[in-house]
């Protein structure tokens, strides 16, 4: 069962949950509610949470976010819901990120960070793969996985063709599509550079998509310079791929997204 610490102070959102009768069927323990700021700070040093969410109509939750984000930077963070539907949706998306958190929980080598640097990763394969559905459900992911790309700024999609892609993975890679995908994401493009996210997705085997998301917190930066260094490290990259590799990347599409909204169905303007 996962433990649950919701903190509010609006009367709809404990309303909604108090109307969840089968807790145990979800595999939840019964929430534990707090009122209080300060009061959950202490509870989260003091005491283990699968996860945490709050919505507060007269407190400032800044000093609870800052204090989640120095002490417990890997802390799942759901969203509250005060309609029924809503919130039993947030709960599978909690259950099925803490199923996935702690699925190698047995493994020596387990690693919570390693762990959620591969939901990340996973999130954004979802999303240029176009399989977030909505924006709720993108801005639940988010927070729950605690990613570092900001939402809500321009971000640059690339779409690659790989001519021989198909005999690539048939005769000279012989690991599958999915460990080629993790090949060129981590060893050539990089997760963090220079304050730029990059992800990627290989949707078929002549078919690459890479994503470069601004990092949450950086500076603000003009377009026309972030959009050039993005583009030298994507011309590097390929370059890369080529000489270690002998696999062609070549680009066929190129655009700039004002978020990350663009890429859930139906969302782009």
């Amino acid at each position: 069962m996962y433990k649950l610490l919701l903190v509010t102070d609006r009367d709809d959102i404990t309303e909604a949950f108090s109307g969840i009768q089968d807790w145990g069927r979800l595999m939840f323990d019964p929430v534990i509610t707090l009122d209080n700021v300060a009061e959950a700070i202490a509870f989260t040093d003091r005491n283990y949470a699968d996860a945490v969410g709050f919505a507060l109509a007269n407190q400032d939750p800044g000093p609870l976010m800052r204090h989640l984000d120095l002490k417990h930077p890997f802390l799942p963070i759901y969203v509250p819901q005060s309609q029924p539907d809503a919130l039993r949706e947030e709960l599978r998306l909690v259950r099925e990120h803490l199923d996935r958190l702690h699925a190698d929980f047995s493994d020596d080598d387990y690693h919570v960070d390693m762990a959620v640097e591969r939901l990340r990763d996973d999130l954004m394969r979802r999303l240029l793969m176009r399989e977030v559905k909505t924006r709720d459900e993108l801005r639940s992911r988010l927070s729950l996985s605690r990613a570092h790309f900001a939402p809500d700024k321009h971000c640059f999609l690339y779409e690659f063709s790989l001519p021989d892609g198909a005999q690539y993975l048939q005769t000279r890679w012989r690991y599958g599509a999915e460990r080629l995908e993790t090949a060129l994401r981590a060893n050539f493009l990089g997760r963090f550079v220079d304050d730029v996210y990059y992800g990627a997705a290989l949707l078929d085997p002549g078919h690459l998509r890479v994503i470069a998301c601004q990092v949450a917190g950086a500076p603000e930066e003009d377009l026309e310079t972030l959009s050039r260094r993005v583009e030298a490290h994507i011309g590097q990259v390929t370059q890369e791929v080529k000489a270690y590799m002998d696999l062609d990347l070549h680009i066929r599409e190129y655009n700039m997204l004002d978020n990350l909204d663009d890429l859930v169905p139906g969302q782009s303007k």
